[in-house]
């Protein structure tokens, strides 16, 4: 069954909740946009539409002008209005965003320039975000309603925005302008008076009246995503490129926000694997970076490898892989960039080992050992194996080689292959030499291992189901 993607609005202190339902009750409501948002809930929700109306920006860095690209270059449609909404379609219009209403005009034609003329105060979302003190489009749009009115003159409504403007975005309230003109112009109680009444009955709502037509025009916007044609490029940079890889929120625990960088950093600080990690993530990218350089490319069949070495792991289809990338927080690009990735090594793993000489990688693996503390503990294991099982009687009894893997697996906890072409590929990654040379090796292996311990009886396979072992061993020393 396939689901309509959602429509997202970020709305905070421009329009109530419960008003914005009655106008779009399907919409998803999210608090006012920081940075990181938008692109977290593109991720997230997979959404038809975002509408930007509220945007965080003196707690919180604001909405990234990047955010709204990507998610554009995603095929989703953005529109915005209002306030924060209102400037950022202002600045990315000529990359796809829609703007609507009268402050986005106000940006967009250069009437209004001040990011502070949509700014202002408001509670938190347990009081539905509602405003603490007034934005200066407000106050302006209702001054001038005064002035037509005729409850003040032109002159008198310039000279109390002008009274406004002066003062902090956290301390403009309606009111003050009937004290600026008590105090400035001289009004006497009536006047004053009138103004107040005014201002209580006839006060103007420009966000507001803006952010109702954000949510109409989201709702008019053609079905699925932008054309390719209009979809803007996503040009890469490197701080937006931190933005994405550690702001991104992924999840939501007890209300707080869950971001990559600290999942990472729980684990790092938390489990002793991290190092070596860091260190594979790091060769990983840096071969890919270096194959790119040297002008490597992948053809289509080396992609499909990709792809199918990463299902695996995570226990899927092949085909299905894209489709499960936001169950694992990821993007779809950012899977397609994984598979890339991916299938870069893969490439490199081959050329190294099976089109030239792979000598060294024996003698990588045992450097690698030492500096990990396990060579000389792996030297006098494997030396007491051989003693142990050079006097033993349990090679009587031949195995037969997927017997022998099966007891491997549970003497050392360590899943080995039964499937042939699974193992032949095991054998020839971890240079083990061929199936004849692995298998005196389990036998050596449990030999010794029934010397020192007892094992349960042995469920032998049947003949006709073992894995044929038709090659000699090719080691100098033999057993």
């Amino acid at each position: 069954m396939t689901t309509t993607p959602p429509d997202v609005v970020f709305l905070g202190p421009s329009l109530t909740r419960d008003e914005a339902r009655s106008i779009y009750p399907d919409a998803v409501l999210l608090p006012p946009a920081a940075v990181g948002d938008v692109i977290s809930a593109a991720m997230h929700f997979r959404p038809h539409a975002i509408a930007l109306i509220d945007g965080a920006f003196m707690q919180n860095l604001a909405t990234y002008h990047k955010e709204l690209i990507d998610v554009m270059a995603q095929g989703i449609w953005v529109i915005g209005a209002s306030s924060m909404g209102a400037l950022r379609a202002a600045e990315c219009r000529r990359y796809g965003m829609i703007g609507v209403g009268q402050v986005f005009e106000g940006f967009a034609s250069g009437e209004i320039e001040d990011d502070d003329e949509v700014a202002l105060s408001h509670l938190t979302a347990e009081f539905d975000y509602r405003p603490v003190t007034e934005a200066m489009v407000n106050i302006r749009a209702s001054l001038a309603a005064a002035a037509t009115a005729g409850v003040i003159s032109k002159t008198e409504a310039d000279a109390l925005i002008d009274c406004q403007k002066s003062r902090w975005f956290m301390e403009r309230r309606p009111l003050e302008s009937v004290t600026d003109a008590v105090n400035q112009l001289g009004f006497d109680q009536p006047r004053s008076e009138a103004l107040q009444s005014f201002l209580r009955d006839s006060w103007v709502d420009v966000k507001a009246a803006d952010a109702r037509l954000a949510l109409a025009a989201l709702q008019e916007l053609p079905e699925g995503p932008m054309p390719e044609a209009d979809r803007p490029e996503l040009i890469p940079s490197g701080v937006y490129g931190v933005l994405v890889e550690r702001d991104l929120t992924v999840g939501m625990e007890e209300g707080l926000p869950v971001t990559r960088d600290q999942i990472w950093r729980h684990f790092a600080l938390n489990d002793q694997r991290a190092a070596d990690i860091v260190q594979l993530a790091v060769f990983r990218t840096a071969i890919v970076d270096l194959m790119r350089d040297d002008g490597a490319e992948l053809t289509d069949a080396e992609l499909v490898r990709g792809r199918e070495s990463i299902a695996a792991d995570l226990g899927v289809e092949p085909d299905d892989l894209l489709s499960q990338a936001s169950s694992i927080d990821m993007t779809e690009t950012r899977m397609n960039e994984w598979i890339v990735e991916e299938a870069f090594i893969l490439k490199l793993t081959d050329w190294r080992q099976y089109e030239r000489l792979s000598i060294g990688i024996l003698e990588s693996c045992l450097q690698q050992l030492t500096r990990m503390g396990e060579y000389e503990n792996t030297k006098r294991t494997a030396g007491l194996v051989e003693s142990m099982a050079s006097g033993s009687g349990h090679y009587e009894k031949p195995l037969g080689l997927t017997t022998a893997l099966k007891v491997q697996s549970m003497i050392s906890s360590n899943p080995l292959p039964i499937d042939a072409a699974e193992l032949d590929r095991f054998i020839d990654y971890m240079r083990l030499g061929n199936r004849a040379e692995l298998y005196e090796r389990l036998a050596t292996l449990i030999a010794a291992h029934r010397e020192l311990f007892d094992l349960p009886p042995i469920e032998f396979i049947r003949p006709e189901e073992e894995l044929p072992v038709e090659l000699e061993p090719q080691t100098s020393r033999g057993r």
